[in-house]
């Protein structure tokens, strides 16, 4: 089978959630899959092919690299219909075979010929549920891409858990014998670190000796307004020493503005709270492992893997009690109602003060988190493309 692979998704420099998706689970499919052919495609007219995508040296896998305006594509693309990108990426190599699947690992502009299947992995729906967490220029663009459209008319359909499976079946009306769930996981090289390695990160990111740790994009859905609320509160309450981290980077190109900074939240004292930054990948380990507790009490979330990595680094997680954060989390979190304060604030205090509960919530972790790999994301991934190619046949 010839299955084409969309790389648009990694053109940047700013790591984001669907890239390390498709980086993460192409290591694993290419580990995995012993006889079907990929055809990588990646259009950018300024940016070179992805060296952060390690592609094994096989004539099953081949590098496609077209060089036009994705901006004019794009137009093309959503306004004609046309061109067909199968037949622009088999005719760039002046290829006469016929691709069979092409696989968006998430919803961009598509065209293609009747012959080729489209599968499309679906992430969230907070395009259609949450419009109001995005910039004015992202919700133009949704409305122009319209994934729902795109999602609608792929033959087969990636969720990234059984609860986006289930959003895609009541609010999008996709038929539920069309969608397959293919659940995420945290990065194998994510483990609990000695001493010296928190020490040393901590030294380098500036973090104070004890702190609750939450790591996300700083974005509205992320609902850090209520944790700060809560931790303002719980501060007041008690003694604790415990401070609080925010990581995360914002792009305000993409997002509405979280309102966290002191001028946004009034009554607020600011001086136990911190903002770390984007944190490299080679230092979540160490900064997982030098929390007390994690806190994320998004509002929404298609997956979830910040709660699962934290879990991974065996650390204690309170989150919200949203149908994608139950699946993930399992019983080894805390879950909470995302915007009640009160309920975080005596959770906090709760789980800062009762160290074998953190204990109990670690070993527990450690066990839920195991329940996930990309390994099986990537099995998971190649049997729903070998059965819409049976489907065809």
């Amino acid at each position: 089978m010839n299955i084409a692979v969309d790389l648009r998704a990694l053109s940047g420099d700013k790591i984001s959630g669907v890239k390390v998706y498709l980086l993460a689970l192409l290591e694993e499919i290419f580990k995995l899959d012993k006889k079907n052919r990929y055809f990588l495609w990646w259009n950018s007219a300024h940016e070179d092919f992805p060296k952060n995508l390690k592609i094994p040296r096989s004539p099953r896998f081949k590098k496609i690299h077209t060089k036009f305006s994705n901006r004019t594509l794009n137009l093309h693309l959503v306004l004609q219909n046309s061109p067909p990108l199968d037949r622009l990426i088999l005719d760039s190599e002046k290829r006469r075979e016929q691709l069979d699947l092409f696989w968006l690992p998430d919803p961009r502009p598509v065209a293609l010929s009747e012959n080729c299947r489209l599968i499309t992995t679906i992430h969230d729906l907070s395009p259609t549920l949450h419009s109001e967490f995005f910039s004015m220029k992202t919700r133009v663009w949704h409305r122009f891409l319209n994934p729902k459209k795109i999602a609608q008319k792929s033959d087969k359909i990636l969720a990234v858990s059984n609860s986006t499976k289930n959003d895609l079946e009541k609010f999008w009306e996709i038929p539920r014998a069309k969608i397959t769930a293919t659940p995420l996981s945290a990065s194998a090289k994510l483990k609990r670190v000695p001493i010296h390695d928190i020490r040393r990160t901590k030294a380098g990111i500036n973090l104070p000796s004890k702190f609750v740790l939450s790591l996300s994009t700083l974005e509205p859905r992320k609902n850090l307004q209520t944790l700060i609320r809560a931790f303002a509160e719980f501060k007041n309450e008690s003694n604790s020493p415990v401070e609080l981290v925010l990581a995360g980077g914002f792009d305000r190109k993409i997002f509405a503005n979280p309102k966290i900074n002191p001028r946004d939240i009034s009554g607020v004292n600011f001086e136990w709270l911190h903002f770390a930054g984007f944190i490299e990948e080679k230092d979540k380990s160490a900064l997982f492992s030098a929390a007390e507790a994690f806190c994320f009490p998004s509002i929404y979330e298609g997956f979830g893997i910040p709660p699962l990595e934290a879990m991974t680094c065996g650390v204690p997680v309170l989150a919200s009690n949203i149908s994608a954060l139950r699946e993930v989390c399992g019983d080894a979190a805390k879950l909470l109602p995302p915007k009640n304060v009160d309920a975080w604030r005596v959770a906090l205090l709760k789980i800062l003060s009762d160290e074998k509960l953190r204990e109990d919530l670690r070993r527990r972790g450690i066990r839920q988190s195991k329940k996930f790999s990309w390994e099986k994301t990537a099995e998971k991934t190649i049997a729903a493309f070998e059965k819409l190619d049976l489907q065809k046949n």
